[in-house]
């Protein structure tokens, strides 16, 4: 029985290849946009928005516009690639947070219960399919933090463990800009540690450092900043909210904590105040028997404090992007974590009520099952709602997106412009054209703000773009509820907007009940090229 129980997360990594395999293989629009940089890079060695223009750094992190160019090298589809990559990674980042467990020496449903929590995760499986770099910000954590462990904790070639973390803490940092404070604060918890204990361990350590991640690190950011002239990526400027918390970024923090987190965590404190004084019984017989590694306190007091940075940062943005808790689900394994320890010491605290309160034991118990039957229905009512979501969002996709974008690849001269308003990614993927991002992640002069609303619409006129894109949330009408929606208007009420013709309407094949039912792209040609058009 007990060996059953310590391999019972088996069934939620084949739940999960089974929800991966029904779930729609969709692609969000956004990660079109690592594509293009990845295709400019692979095909014309130019890791810019438009070839031969000034660089514009509008990605999230290079790493997978970079790994993504060399797959375009080797006659691979990036879209194919990136599920790839999002499923093998969510399917080993499972397996690292099981070795962090062993490493931890946390077995049995202290070990299974988070493993299928992350394994059946609806949102996980979200991201995995979505072409971005979400899963494999996500899993490059948790390798880092199993990396820091072992250092720690092993005598045993603990060098090279060293090197091979800061070799993560580096790839983490070109994967998301967030990844730099993971390596701060890990690196600072390392120094505080080989000040603290072991001394004679700082010179090599520090050589290490510098080395494998300090070096490495001030080339690349000194070459970024020659090559794109700006301090910071464009998307920072983009994202940074004007309030001093974005109320949306907040709000979506709650929902990801009470929908994921707040269930399992009131289990793992139910577990351990079944039985609290055999749980201090335990710590103090633990700290009297310095049976706790205060290093490896100092590890986890790092990795909270990466954890809170982040998502302070986030609080203070507005995350466009931030579907399906996109920003926020990289650090539910690090939660998983956490909850595996409470689970070890809360599972021993329940075991013992059994014999000396059996009455509370079984209550305890009930209350258990109701959690974790209301968790899993959590979990069903979110994945059905994604599953609908996604279909949706694919079909929009195929029947809006993509065709906008090769019928300008067809119809509108290499040497235009086009300017695409709102939806960045697969129109300008598929047109080829030079593009104009009026959402400003790939814009630097409308991302650093400042421009009043009659200098925005001139500098839209300023290119006399050959194409112009734009999203509506109206069949007849330019209507766009967002940030950017009154420029929309304002730009197409112009009396210079008459040069151009409404050519083409986009409307996703999509159930009434849908998003993206009144979801539409409007596609106008200047008028003079309608006339080669022929319409």
């Amino acid at each position: 029985m007990k060996n059953i129980i310590k391999h019972i997360y088996i069934i939620g990594i084949i739940y999960a290849l089974a929800a991966l395999a029904t779930f729609p293989k969709w692609t969000v629009d956004d990660a079109y946009i690592s594509y293009r940089y990845a295709d400019n890079l692979a095909n014309h060695s130019e890791l810019t928005w438009n070839v031969g223009e000034d660089p514009i750094e509008g990605y999230t992190g290079i790493a997978m516009p970079v790994i993504m160019s060399i797959f375009i090298k080797l006659g691979l589809s990036p879209i194919i690639v990136g599920k790839v990559i999002g499923v093998v990674f969510f399917l080993l980042g499972g397996l690292i947070l099981r070795s962090i467990f062993r490493l931890l020496k946390i077995q049995g449903l202290a070990c299974s219960i988070p493993l299928i929590l992350y394994f059946t995760a609806p949102f996980m499986f979200v991201h995995a399919l979505s072409g971005m770099e979400t899963i494999l910000f996500s899993t490059i954590i948790v390798i880092c933090v199993y990396l820091l462990f072992i250092s720690i904790t092993t005598e045993e070639h603990k060098g090279l463990w060293e090197i091979a973390l800061f070799v993560l803490l580096l790839l983490t940092s070109l994967v998301r800009p967030e990844g730099v404070v993971l390596a701060l604060t890990t690196i600072a918890g390392l120094v505080f540690i080989k000040l603290k204990y072991s001394r004679r361990e700082f010179p090599p350590f520090t050589l290490r450092v510098i080395l494998v991640y300090v070096i490495p690190g001030l080339i690349y950011f000194i070459w970024r900043w020659h090559y794109y002239g700006q301090f910071l990526p464009n998307t920072f400027y983009v994202k940074s909210s004007p309030d001093l918390f974005d109320k949306f970024s907040v709000l979506k923090l709650a929902f990801f904590s009470v929908l994921f987190l707040f269930i399992p965590a009131v289990g793992c404190l139910i577990l351990n105040a079944s039985n609290i004084k055999k749980v201090r019984a335990e710590i103090r017989e633990w700290i009297g028997k310095s049976r706790v590694n205060p290093q490896l306190v100092i590890a986890f007091i790092s990795i909270i404090v990466f954890v809170g940075l982040v998502l302070l940062q986030y609080m203070r943005s507005r995350l466009l992007m931030n579907f399906e808790y996109r920003f926020y689900s990289p650090f539910f394994p690090i939660f998983l974590i956490f909850a595996g320890i409470l689970l070890h010491r809360g599972i021993s605290a329940y075991k013992s009520v059994r014999r000396i309160k059996p009455v509370s034991f079984r209550f305890i118990g009930m209350i258990l099952v109701l959690l974790l039957i209301l968790q899993s229905s959590i979990y069903y009512k979110e994945l059905k709602k994604y599953i609908f979501l996604k279909a949706g969002y694919k079909r929009m996709i195929e029947d809006e997106h993509i065709p906008a974008g090769e019928f300008l690849r067809e119809n509108v001269p290499p040497s235009e412009w086009s300017i695409v308003i709102h939806d960045i990614g697969a129109i300008p993927y598929y047109s080829g054209l030079k593009t104009v991002d009026f959402s400003r992640l790939n814009n630097e002069e409308l991302a650093r703000g400042g421009m009043s609303k009659k200098e925005i619409i001139d500098y839209f006129y300023s290119f006399n773009a050959g194409a112009v894109v734009i999203t509506s949330y109206k069949p007849d009408e330019v209507h766009q509820p967002w940030i950017y929606g009154d420029e929309a208007a304002a730009i197409t009420a112009d009396p210079r907007f008459e040069r151009y013709e409404l050519v083409k309407k986009y409307k996703a094949d999509v159930s009434p009940d849908h998003p993206a039912y009144n979801y539409f792209e409007f596609v106008y040609l200047r008028k003079d090229l309608c006339e080669d058009f022929g319409s």
